[in-house]
């Protein structure tokens, strides 16, 4: 079977979230004193020692989110491959990463916006869309149909006498 577009462009997609994830890291990680004071604190002053610290929680963070983001990696080639229950991971892991922008966006408005979270929460919702497709569906379950197909006794099974397709 040939692998169909949406499995393709879900991939890319996936693809496209890890490098957004380490442009973030790469961003982080370039100016972790003025990320600290501009992201996370918004204006507030430190002591030096809480300052070393958020540094180290913010080198911390980033190291985490890059392994989280290779095996996002490694999922988006499990995806290209066929391996279905890849599929339903990426799947997954988009629709929590929908949901929680929103749950903050709904209980303290949050703001969305490019300098937020509208890239990744616009290819989350794509991945979604694209993995979710019957041809999607269809190309990762191919293996599952010829696996039920032969322990039917389909065409090319060895059956219970031990002769091919009887």
């Amino acid at each position: 079977m040939k692998r169909p577009v949406p499995i393709t462009v879900g991939a890319i997609l996936m693809v496209g979230r890890v490098l957004s994830g380490f442009t973030l890291i790469a961003f982080a990680l370039g100016d972790v004193p003025g990320f600290v004071r501009t992201e996370m604190l918004s204006g507030e002053t430190l002591t030096p020692d809480e300052q070393l610290f958020a540094e180290g929680v913010v080198r911390v963070g980033a190291l985490g989110y890059g392994v989280w983001l290779a095996f996002y990696l490694v999922l988006a080639w499990l995806v290209v491959r066929g391996v279905n229950w890849a599929r339903i991971a990426a799947m997954s892991l988009a629709t929590i990463s929908i949901l929680v922008p929103f749950i903050d966006w709904w209980r303290s408005g949050l703001d969305i916006s490019l300098r937020t979270t509208l890239l990744s929460l616009a290819l989350d919702i794509l991945i979604l869309l694209a993995l979710s497709s019957r041809s999607a569906r269809s190309y990762a379950r191919r293996n599952e149909a010829k696996a039920a197909l032969v322990e039917q006794g389909g065409p090319g099974s060895i059956s219970d006498s031990g002769r091919l397709g009887s």
